[in-house]
């Protein structure tokens, strides 16, 4: 009874106690389930209409493309800058695909799979035009398309499947979706087209517009023939003009403004001394090296960025390229070497590369050759001797080239080879002595070869062309490299510098008296790959627009190609909806200073009846403008600008007629039309309102794609995976 009383005078708690309990229960499962929409959030590269795409979603999509490219382009890899353009272009096209799509379901618009079937078999698609599936006339085969699905069918049914195989296999599934995509959308645009007409004067204006031309006489008086000290504009004003005029300052997107220090590392005195040193002992080897095979070695040794292959090249394969370097120095200079001579070592400022060179042969050489083969692998190696030596003597006694290949499954072809196609390509020791029959036999000539595997093959030279002259060389070329100790010594004397300034006034008052400049970037978007187009930025990308609150100095980051040593500062964040008035206010006012300076012009202007007194006017410029139409904004060379207002004015005027003045975006004008006459260009009503129709269907469809956009409430976080 007394547990029982007890339990009844703390009623009160003991509820209270368990009423906490679960809520802890409670809140724990929510805060659990938020961490969960947490992690679930930062696994998310955007948001198209609320809904949300995943970091997965978008890896697939950019794979997809990535891999359509390589394909078309019959590349295996990409520079940085192309895969963030492609990126883009996958990013870009999935939300205007979606967008439309969501339009189309609404409408009850769709693609049927007879209708992408009839793209397939006709090819009528740039999605479909890749060597791949071309005949050997150069043009999209349907049956090859067919041959190809057949060979997938079986190489997958026998566990047979490999990369390139896939790889085609996912381009082409690619491109059936990229297909019905691409229909959706003309199907789309081709109902908004229905929604405008074009009528015959509309036609007849849109003619008129290209076809009637003037020539004027002109007197020209440019808005900086007034200075700025001139014109006196207030903050009211200011306001007044950014309110009538806001829409013009609309921002979709937020962005950020960043100042930031950016230390290039370059190589030390020391440095260069140090390669020069290396090269001068490359340049010694090479002189020492008494056949192609040491010489390679020493090549190979030294890590050349131009490679050695024992073989005849063309002098366009000693031409080093890649992004804006183009180093010709050593194809240059091949004629005026002798064979077996060596080259001091030389450094091209504008590559940053050192060289020496050993000319190990020239010969003048057909650059194309036409031949055939057959290949043949016996039981053992004396087997495929006997049967190579047999075909050998069949073809030399006059036997049938492709008669024989029949026999042992092969087609026999001929197909030319040029040294293009192997001026780059990493050669082994069967692929040297392959070059070099080929390119040693004489027209006619059928030799026989043995490789390393074993196997033999037949070769028959049939036809030589292109003659030039062809090199053998052996180059050491190095770039000019800085040291670990000279990059050390730059990180720690920057990361000195950056830790006593610790703010952005502090950055920009000292940069300058310790060797550093500071850059403003205004308006850096989310969808930017990189800061100031230094590659390897993402880091400080992602400390921008995740991390960093105004005001903040990041951490120094390493950039570029490990070169670049990068801190920034985040002055300003813009917020989605319009720049504030901060922002834009200069251009604002420099909206309103033209506007008063034309007004005092103007002014002046007054008394001006003819061209004669128009000329007159100070600071008018005159010339002569000939060929002015409406359809066009008239360029003024005098002012070095183009002016929409003065080609409606010239179309406008009589002939004869003097007009002025007229205010433009660089100045006022004044002049006299001289002459007006019209194009030899025929009127055809039905053509032009068809491009009418046609212009006013794309115009429309690029103004509704961006009301969609702004409606979808896009967000673009992919930043965080570059």
């Amino acid at each position: 009874m007394a547990a029982l009383q007890t339990i009844r005078n703390r009623g009160i708690l003991l509820v209270s106690v368990i009423a906490f309990a679960l809520f802890l229960f409670v809140i724990g499962d929510f805060l659990r389930g938020g961490e969960v929409l947490f992690q679930q959030s930062k696994q998310n590269v955007g948001e198209i209409n609320g809904e949300k795409v995943s970091i997965q979603e978008y890896q697939d999509l950019t794979k997809e493309y990535q891999n359509f490219y390589e394909v078309m382009s019959q590349k295996s890899s990409f520079s940085e800058q192309e895969l963030n353009q492609i990126n883009d272009e996958a990013w870009n096209n999935y939300i205007q695909n979606t967008l439309i799509k969501k339009e189309c379901d609404a409408l009850g618009l769709a693609v049927t799979d007879e209708e992408v079937s009839e793209i397939l078999k006709s090819g009528q698609s740039q999605f479909l035009q890749t060597p791949i599936f071309m005949n050997q006339q150069g043009r999209y085969d349907y049956a090859n398309v067919q041959a190809f699905l057949n060979a997938y069918k079986e190489a997958k049914e026998n566990g047979q499947l490999n990369s390139d195989i896939e790889k085609v296999y996912s381009y082409y599934m690619f491109a059936q979706k990229a297909i019905r995509n691409q229909l959706l959308a003309q199907k789309y645009q081709a109902l908004l087209a229905t929604s405008f007409l074009s009528n015959p004067v509309e036609a007849k204006v849109s003619f008129e517009s290209r076809s009637n031309q003037t020539d004027i006489l002109l007197a020209a008086v440019p808005m900086s023939s007034v200075a700025d000290k001139d014109v006196n504009v207030t903050d009211e004003e200011i306001q007044k003009k950014y309110n009538d005029e806001k829409e013009k300052f609309a921002l979709p997107q937020e962005t950020r403004d960043i100042k930031f220090i950016d230390v290039v590392v370059t190589p030390s005195a020391d440095d260069k001394a140090e390669t020069e040193k290396d090269m001068n002992e490359c340049s010694d080897k090479l002189a020492a090296a008494q056949n192609a095979s040491e010489a390679g070695e020493v090549v190979r040794a030294n890590s050349s960025i131009l490679p050695y292959s024992n073989v005849l090249k063309a002098k366009e394969a000693f031409t080093l390229t890649g992004g804006n370097i183009r180093f010709t120095a050593i194809s240059n200079l091949l004629d005026s070497v002798a064979v077996g001579t060596v080259t001091k070592p030389v450094y091209d400022a504008s590559t940053n590369l050192y060289y020496t060179v050993k000319v190990i042969d020239k010969a003048t050489k057909a650059d194309s050759v036409l031949y055939r083969q057959i290949g043949i692998m016996g039981k053992d190696e004396a087997d495929t001797s006997a049967k190579a030596d047999s075909i050998l003597n069949a073809i030399k006694g006059g036997a049938s080239f492709k008669e024989i290949a029949k026999k042992y499954a092969q087609p026999g072809d001929s197909t030319w080879v040029t040294s293009a196609q192997f001026a780059n390509a990493p050669l082994d020791e069967d692929n040297i002595k392959y070059i070099n029959a080929i390119y040693n036999a004489s027209k006619g000539e059928v030799i026989k070869l043995k490789f390393s595997n074993g196997s033999n093959v037949i070769i028959q030279v049939i036809d030589q062309k292109d003659f030039k002259p062809m090199y053998n060389v052996a180059a050491v070329v190095k770039s000019l490299e800085f040291s670990n100790e000279t990059f050390n010594n730059e990180y720690n004397k920057f990361s000195s510098f950056v830790s006593a300034n610790q703010s952005v006034k502090a950055l920009e008052d000292n940069a300058a008296k310790n060797g550093y400049t500071v850059y403003p970037v205004e308006n850096l978007s989310s969808a930017s790959h990189n800061i100031y187009n230094i590659k390897g930025t993402h880091d400080a990308l992602r400390w921008v627009f995740e991390n960093a609150e105004v005001g903040n100095i990041s951490e120094i980051y390493d950039c570029g190609d490990h070169n670049h040593l990068m801190v920034v500062a985040l002055t300003g964040i813009n917020e989605k909806g319009y720049y504030s008035l901060d922002k834009v206010k200069e251009y604002v006012k420099q909206q309103i200073v033209n506007d008063k300076k034309a007004e005092k012009i103007i002014a002046s202007a007054k008394n001006a009846k003819d061209f004669a007194s128009a000329a007159k006017i100070a600071n008018a410029v005159t010339d002569t403008v000939r060929n002015i139409t409406f359809a066009a904004p008239t360029f003024v060379r005098s002012i070095n600008a183009s002016e929409s207002v003065l080609s409606a004015a010239a179309s406008k005027a009589q002939n004869g007629k003097f007009v002025g003045p007229v205010k433009g975006n660089y100045g006022v004008y004044m002049f006299q039309v001289i002459n007006k006459n019209k194009t030899a260009e025929k009127f055809d009503a039905k053509a032009e309102q068809a491009t009418a129709a046609q212009n006013i269907s794309r115009s429309a469809f690029y103004g509704i794609m961006q009301v969609l956009t702004k409606k979808a409430n896009i967000t673009d976080t992919r930043y965080k995976f570059f």
